[in-house]
């Protein structure tokens, strides 16, 4: 470890700043590790201000002088750029560590933000929110990776729950202050000062205080939050030959696996919902049901808030019962009954505060059947190598920018063509093949017994099987 210190203190640049300054030599525990855990979650926030725009998107319509058909040709564009981006960033998280790109993204992303003010027409912003997707692409295996390192099993489903709660809690931000706030400020360049000022707000404490693992402790498997130190004695010449030498034999040995294809195709087929009311979910509103702008935004928020609400105690369940796939599976059959009431009352529409209470309660469960798989994806790709967690979700978030793509221009064409209602009738079937994906998988259908002994283990040693 001596050779390895001296070699990390002469080299130059931010890299080296990064390993100097920035990296953990010892694994944290209790309030360290929540900290970290705390500034990933106020990094995502920011990163994920590259879906901020479906609260602004009927005034963009205007202002910026495009329509919903051009909208969903750029949003094709952009999130399959943003797609390449992701399969370029995991590998790199791997590689080179997870705070250096985290930090690179977000000074850039926070500059974004602040361009948006210069958009004047649609090829500007094609422009502007293009590059913050590009940005934003790269930025989520770095923060997947980062959560998973700075969890252990027994409490990964909280992890990822806080690491979800900061991409959630953007969306709400960006819907829930023009809600309130457009009554009064009327423009949409009034929106852009607020949440420009609140990414200053948010992206200056992970610039200054959040932390990496040292390269051999991204390495090892910590099964229990009551270990003290996990230690910095793997070899550097082991952890080397752990680490893939690029992003294509990463993604050699993860996508030469049948799980990762499995977990993450049924996944991001479930997250069709969300995507739905994130990007159309004020125009849905306002085109179906014929409600104001700040009211569609209104109750649009209202899906992100209480989702915001159950994210983290979903994680916590899963965590105390042990298992994965069963709470995934209860909670997306919760989600189609309430798909298959509500779906039939937009020919005979609910009242306001009706449409409140479902948005709600539709974000609520599709939060609980998320969180428990996320877990289990972490874990999975642990089993398979702790050397491509980062690569891993970034295989993920590759698949779900290529549906996002597909999926704007289906859902702009099926809504205009067939109506909002069959859109979402075909939003429910892709609720089955998330269970049938889940059903792919082995796993533990009860819960685990308590009480089993704390380890933190090196990959080769680490026998256990992850949670269902």
């Amino acid at each position: 470890m001596a050779n390895s210190a001296d070699a990390r203190t002469t080299r130059s640049g931010l890299k080296g700043f990064v390993e100097r300054n920035r990296t953990l030599e010892t694994y944290p525990v209790g309030g360290h590790r929540w900290a970290m855990l705390m500034l990933t979650v106020l990094a995502t926030v920011v990163s994920f201000y590259e879906f901020g725009f479906s609260g602004l998107l009927p005034l963009w319509f205007g202002a910026l002088h495009f329509t919903p058909l051009q909208f969903s040709y750029f949003l094709a564009f952009a999130v399959a750029l943003s797609a390449v981006s992701a399969s370029i960033g995991g590998p790199l998280a791997d590689r080179h560590g997870r705070v250096i790109v985290i930090d690179v993204c977000l000074v850039v992303m926070i500059a974004l933000t602040f361009c948006n003010l210069l958009m004047t027409n649609f090829w500007s912003f094609v422009l502007i929110r293009g590059a913050m997707n590009l940005t934003a692409g790269l930025t989520w295996g770095a923060l997947g990776g980062l959560t998973r390192d700075m969890s252990p099993r027994v409490s990964r489903g909280t992890a990822f729950g806080l690491l979800t709660f900061g991409a959630v809690l953007c969306l709400w931000l960006w819907n829930f202050i023009p809600g309130i706030t457009l009554p009064y400020l009327h423009t949409w360049q009034s929106q852009i000062w607020i949440m420009g000022g609140l990414s200053i707000v948010m992206g200056v404490p992970v610039l200054v205080w959040l932390k990496d693992l040292h390269p051999s402790l991204r390495l090892t498997v910590v099964e229990s939050a009551d270990v003290a130190s996990a230690g910095t004695s793997a070899p550097a010449a082991a952890m080397e030959s752990d680490v893939p030498g690029g992003a294509r034999e990463a993604f050699g040995q993860l996508l030469s696996h049948y799980e990762p294809w499995a977990l993450v195709i049924g996944a991001v087929a479930f997250l069709t919902i969300a995507i739905t009311v994130q990007s159309f979910g004020p125009l849905m509103f306002t085109q179906q049901f014929k409600y104001s702008t700040a009211a569609a935004d209104r109750i649009t928020a209202n899906f992100w808030f209480l989702n915001l609400l159950t994210l983290v105690p979903a994680g916590y369940l899963s965590d105390k019962l042990g298992v994965r796939k069963p709470l995934s599976l209860i909670f997306a059959a919760m989600v189609a009954v309430l798909l298959l009431w509500w779906i039939p009352t937009f020919a005979h529409p609910l009242s306001m505060r009706g449409q409140e209470v479902v948005t709600l309660l539709l974000g609520a469960l599709a939060a609980a059947a998320y969180i428990p798989w996320t877990a289990q994806f972490s874990e999975l790709l642990e089993d398979i190598s702790p050397a491509l967690q980062a690569t891993g979700w970034s295989f993920f978030q590759l698949v779900y920018r290529i549906w996002i793509a597909i999926s704007g221009l289906l859902i702009v064409s099926v809504a205009a063509k067939h109506g909002w209602e069959t859109w979402m009738w075909v939003a429910l079937g892709t609720v089955g093949l998330f269970a049938a994906s889940l059903l792919s998988i082995r796993g533990h259908w009860l819960p685990v017994r308590a009480g089993e002994p704390a380890t933190a283990t090196t990959p080769s040693a680490s026998t256990r099987p992850s949670p269902a």
